[in-house]
């Protein structure tokens, strides 16, 4: 199996923005050698997987092609979105600096394609054909990625 990057090599990141990526060790790197993923794989594994809960957190019903339309505040899944607080309103604008690079469907669609495609050891999503996502780990990794997430909103 193929574990390509869930970006393109075109998209490097920038050395002004990798401290943004700093909320994902020693994760990241404990995922990388664990698993034995190539590169920046776990880090974008983990950009996805943040991407995914912020639509569970505040959109629990909209599909996961939906995370770049929340990002850009526009379209029927962010217009139609129920009152928030204000600890959801902060998590959105901090995703917003973390995963701007999904705020392009395309990124993003590459990205949940490429995830789709990991090993189930290391993702702790699951999408199903109807684009539902679930749960797929033990309950110790869960607990784990759900704290390292909320860690990387506040």
């Amino acid at each position: 199996m193929n574990t390509a990057t869930l970006l393109s090599s075109s998209q490097r990141i920038a050395p002004a923005t990798q401290h943004l990526m700093r909320w994902q060790e020693p994760l990241a790197t404990r995922l990388r050698y664990g698993h034995n993923l190539p590169g920046q794989v776990a880090n974008r594994l983990l950009n996805v997987e943040l991407g995914l809960y912020l639509l569970a957190e505040l959109l629990p019903m909209a599909p996961p092609e939906a995370l770049p339309d929340l990002l850009n505040g526009r379209e029927s899944a962010y217009l139609k979105r129920p009152v928030w607080t204000p600890k959801q309103h902060r998590y959105l604008s901090r995703c917003q600096l973390l995963l701007a690079p999904y705020k392009d469907r395309a990124t993003w669609f590459n990205a949940l394609a490429k995830y789709n495609t990991l090993p189930i050891g290391p993702r702790v999503f699951t999408l199903n054909a109807n684009g539902v996502y679930r749960s797929g780990v033990d309950m110790y990794a869960l607990h784990e990625r759900l704290i390292l997430f909320r860690r990387a909103l506040m």
